[in-house]
């Protein structure tokens, strides 16, 4: 039975973004013109309200693909009605006991009840998640794969735009992918860091000659394989330092990936560990192994982008690479909260996300769990 303090009511919406800039081309041949959304309202008894969103960039990117997220979020949240939403260990156990895996879906509904922890004791995220450590994230952009002129010419507009780290997408293989990393990388001359990306697109034969063939140059390798031995197998023959972030769903990945020899800094994806409670384990373990992160998610819109800034404003600022926002990929602005200016973004200051939904630019609910 709900009582004031727990959760009764979870409203559910599929909302639709449209790519800022038209289409984003991936590794593989992907192109992304929009992102299909999952937006959760979570409501306790004495009518306060929580919000949750889980997106990917595209239905191949990731596996939380919006309709079937979406239809595993009612015997999920089911499973969570009556619950106090500010215990989020046990609630996460509770959607662990309904149902097996479903880390996107379950994603949603962790971030709205992370919300409702900070709303009802009037304290932010970031200082619920260990204490705020910085106001302002340093960010980095992307630029997606083009012909190796274009891809220069957009890096240079990224430098421009005050950005000072770039990850650059590839993935399409040998030798055409060494051509794009050299005209890049010329053109990203004075910034802080620049990410090669391949998305787990490249063979283990091809990640091999590309690395080979740019390891001369300051750059940083991510994701070059589809799995953990691969990328190990490719990094021992590289002194570049390898990221990986798709192959890491949880904090037992991140210490295998890190035994295997796979990698030097981790990017922690929320929706793909699922949600706040998952990712900040993983982000402890990684930072007791001492492993340079980022913390973001592979899209989505205002409410990711306030929670991923939170765990990451709340991280050893010596090991935080800086951060992404999702929202900035997107034209539609469901809750105006983090704005990228001059390469940086200032975290949200009032209670829980920080952040305020207008919930006229949803849409008709497609669920409602009561």
């Amino acid at each position: 039975m709900p009582t004031a303090t727990t959760i009764r009511r979870i409203d559910v919406f599929a909302v639709r973004y449209t790519h800022a800039g038209g289409a984003f081309a991936l590794s593989g041949g992907r192109k992304a013109t929009e992102q299909d959304a999952t937006i959760v309202r979570v409501e306790t008894g004495d009518g306060l309200v929580g919000w949750g969103e889980q997106c990917v960039f595209t239905p191949s990117f990731l596996p939380g693909y919006g309709p079937s997220t979406r239809a595993v979020l009612e015997p999920l949240g089911r499973s969570i009605l009556g619950a106090d939403p500010r215990a989020v260990e046990l609630v996460y156990a509770r959607m662990d006991a309904a149902i097996r895996g479903s880390a996107y879906a379950k994603s949603a509904l962790d971030i709205a009840c992370w919300d409702l922890l900070g709303k009802s004791t009037g304290l932010r995220l970031s200082d619920l998640l260990g204490g705020t450590r910085q106001e302002v994230l340093e960010l980095y952009t992307g630029v997606g794969v083009a012909e190796p002129d274009e891809m220069a010419k957009r890096c240079a507009e990224a430098l421009a735009a005050g950005f000072r780290q770039v990850q650059v997408k590839v993935g399409t293989g040998w030798p055409e992918d060494v051509e794009r990393i050299e005209a890049c990388v010329d053109a990203l001359a004075g910034a802080r860091r620049v990410i090669i990306d391949a998305n787990g697109h490249w063979p283990q034969a091809d990640a091999v000659r590309v690395v080979a063939a740019v390891d001369d140059l300051d750059l940083y390798i991510e994701q070059p394989c589809a799995s953990v031995a691969e990328c190990a197998h490719v990094r021992r023959r590289s002194r570049r330092p390898f990221i990986l972030d798709e192959v890491l769903t949880g904090a037992r990945e991140v210490v295998e990936a890190h035994a295997a020899g796979a990698l030097d800094a981790v990017r922690l994806k929320l929706s793909n560990i699922g949600g706040i409670t998952p990712t900040r384990r993983a982000r402890d373990i990684a930072v007791a192994l001492g492993l340079p992160l980022t913390i973001e998610d592979a899209g989505g819109g205002d409410i990711v982008t306030a929670a991923s800034m939170h765990l990451g404003c709340s991280t050893d600022p010596k090991l935080l690479l800086g951060g992404y926002l999702p929202s900035e990929m997107v034209v539609e602005r469901i809750a105006p909260g983090p704005t990228a200016s001059n390469g940086t973004a200032r975290l949200p200051a009032a209670p829980g996300l920080g952040i305020e939904v207008d919930e006229s630019k949803l849409g008709e609910r497609v669920l409602r769990i009561e």
